[in-house]
């Protein structure tokens, strides 16, 4: 028995190994014999994480090449039998920089990453990106490839987009792909049903050529095998289920739903009150922008504008076609505003420079300029038969009104809402604060901790113009949010077989 095979049998560990270290303390980083690899390369070839950790920390060299001049990352990312993904993240915290990408002759030149591409291992990419591997863009395999052709070469989104150097368009980019993965969910399940999507929700997106490929591979599909195909994909794309972490099963119980759903002899759909249906309506979509004078700093104005379409590009790919979004401002009153597609939106906001805009009255405006108009006097006539997201931006706490108004304003219409018979959750508000005052950060974390609010209430933790320049955790539970709450009226179907 040599320490060679006791590596590849994965008990390399402990007391084996401080045996063999005693006996010959340079041996972590010799070639084998007979195969010319060092002990770590074997262990990331045949896949044991716990082996690769100890051996690391016993001081074998991640930079230690074989007799062909393979790094154990190297051959991790080309041979790795198993736990691929792991045993990459321990040799990347050894790995110098300048061996990140190093290869050699027996693999046609291709670098660990590029190899973690071809062979579709998403979250070995993201972690070798993390690391700097996609920084050099003139690193050229064999073939003359380099890392963005084989990326493109993959035709898979969510590889070509791991390579995004920006951040925010990386996120951008994601929420996006989850949208247009969960549309095709819908498309799908339209086709399958016969239609009935489009006649209950008005929407009727085209079915994504490039996912059914990926989904289906050309083949008819019965329901159920549909559904473990979606299931299987969730499971393999590292990036789409973290999206949703946190709520695990929301896609493929939004799928289940939706394939289920028949025509239904009893009509239970179409008879069902308008508070019970109201919960099956896509959501109406108003963006709430702060324009009070103090947005002149910092370029908050423009970091609003920004992300207002950003937000508005998500929501509107789960519209039907014939709405858009509501815009509204605290202070200024714009003309045209209501029902914006993308386009008429991005119209509005071009030529839209700041300008002094007066005080803060945050909610006494929610009131007057949003909840009136679109919510209660269709409570009083009877016929609020959409949901409503509010999304409210502001740079500081309120002014002109008590502080306390805009929470007032929220239980406000949530008493007017239930007082109707509707769910409580039949508006929605999102609260994000925009820039640096610290006024306004005691102010949203003051409504963060109002546990009153809580169920119909996201306020964020951060900035959103911050969150949207760097992706961080902010960033993603926004978009986490907005995506699902888009798409619940789907997962509320309940005149389906599934139940």
């Amino acid at each position: 028995m040599s320490i060679y095979e006791d590596a590849r049998k994965g008990i390399l560990v402990g007391s084996i190994l401080d045996a063999y270290i005693t006996s010959n303390p340079g041996i972590l980083d010799e070639q084998s014999p007979d195969s010319g690899l060092t002990v770590l390369s074997i262990a990331a070839i045949e896949g044991f994480p716990e082996e690769v950790e100890q051996l690391l920390k016993k001081g074998a060299r991640a930079d230690a090449l074989s007799k062909d001049l393979e790094t154990p990352l190297l051959l991790a990312a080309w041979k790795g039998k198993k736990e691929r993904a792991r045993i990459i993240q321990l040799l990347l915290k050894k790995t110098p920089l300048s061996f990140i990408n190093r290869s050699c002759k027996g693999a046609n030149l291709n670098t660990p990453l590029m190899l973690a591409i071809e062979k579709k291992d998403y979250e070995s990419i993201r972690l070798l990106v993390q690391a700097g591997a996609a920084e050099d863009e003139n690193i050229k395999n064999s073939d003359g490839f380099t890392v963005k052709q084989i990326a493109y070469a993959a035709k898979d989104r969510l590889i070509t987009r791991s390579l995004l150097p920006d951040e925010k368009l990386k996120a951008a980019v994601l929420a996006a792909d989850v949208t247009s993965f969960l549309l095709y969910i819908v498309a799908w399940a339209n086709k399958a049903v016969n239609g009935l999507v489009t006649e209950l929700f008005g929407l009727n997106p085209e079915l994504n050529e490039s996912i059914d490929e990926q989904i289906t591979q050309n083949q008819d599909l019965t329901k159920m095998e549909f559904l473990e195909r979606v299931n299987e994909w969730m499971e393999m794309h590292g990036p789409l289920k973290r999206f949703f972490q946190g709520n695990d099963g929301f896609v493929q119980e939004m799928a289940e739903k939706l394939v289920n759903l028949e025509q239904d002899p009893a009509n239970k759909l179409r008879s069902q009150t308008l508070s019970e249906t109201i919960k099956l309506s896509l959501y109406k979509l108003v963006i709430y922008c702060d324009d009070s004078t103090s947005m002149k700093r910092d370029s908050r104005w423009e970091s609003q504008k920004e992300l207002v379409q950003r937000i508005a590009k998500i929501a509107t790919m789960v519209l039907p076609p014939y709405e858009g979004v509501t815009l509204r401002f605290i202070n200024r009153d714009v003309e045209n505003s209501d029902n914006l597609t993308l386009e008429k939106l991005g119209n509005v906001l071009k030529d839209m420079d700041w300008r002094p805009g007066g005080d803060t009255p945050i909610g006494t405006n929610l009131r007057s300029k949003i909840l009136q108009p679109l919510v209660y006097s269709k409570l009083d006539a009877g016929n609020l038969d959409r949901p409503l997201i509010v999304i409210i931006m502001t740079d500081g706490m309120p002014e002109r009104e008590d502080k306390t108004e805009l929470e007032k304003v929220i239980l406000e219409c949530e008493k007017k809402i239930q007082d109707s018979g509707y769910p409580p959750q039949t508006v929605k508000f999102m609260i994000g604060k925009i820039g640096t005052a610290k006024s306004a950060a005691r102010f949203l974390a003051s409504l963060r901790q109002n546990s009153d609010i809580a169920r119909t209430t996201l306020v964020t933790s951060d900035k959103l113009d911050d969150a949207f320049k760097v992706y961080k955790e902010n960033d993603s539970k926004l978009d986490k949010w907005l995506v699902e709450t888009l798409f619940s009226p789907f997962r509320n179907l309940t005149g389906n077989d599934s139940q």
